[in-house]
């Protein structure tokens, strides 16, 4: 009998300026349990106030992972966390989720320097989410338009 299994892998990076959340793997309704209490405790136990979503080595996401995010989301933008998604060379999940319109409630990113640069330069201009996506775009990142 032939089995599949849903397999995640999240892992938190505290940087200077960030929180980084790195999903590796399939975020399905078979895993979005897991993964919102990962998520969970991987928030409550940071204090920063940015939070860097690594999505780059995500090989899948169904509707119920797209829920995680939204979820957390509204969670957190109510403690001003601020999200931003990188995606390295993960072309897909980027175009899936800029047409779940996820470029609306988050910046996209290509690569984690490039957020980094931004936070030194800008992250003192940034109030909460709305501001955050505004000054991005304005900055000229192509991804979040």
């Amino acid at each position: 009998m032939n089995r599949w299994t849903s397999t995640l892998e999240m892992e938190a990076t505290s940087m200077a300026i960030y929180e980084k959340i790195s999903f590796k793997g399939k975020l399905t309704y078979s895993t979005q349990q897991i993964a919102r209490q990962k998520l969970y405790d991987l928030l409550s136990k940071t204090n920063k106030d940015f939070v860097l979503l690594d999505v780059s080595e995500l090989s899948f996401i169904d509707s119920t992972g797209l829920a995680v995010f939204i979820h957390f989301l509204k969670q957190e933008v109510d403690k001003n966390r601020k999200f931003i998604f990188v995606f390295s060379n993960n072309d897909v999940l980027n175009k899936l989720l800029m047409i779940a319109k996820f470029h609306k409630l988050f910046p996209f990113a290509k690569t984690e320097q490039e957020v980094n640069q931004f936070l030194v330069e800008q992250g003192h201009l940034v109030a909460n989410q709305e501001a955050l996506l505004n000054i991005w775009v304005k900055q000229g990142n192509e991804e979040s338009k």
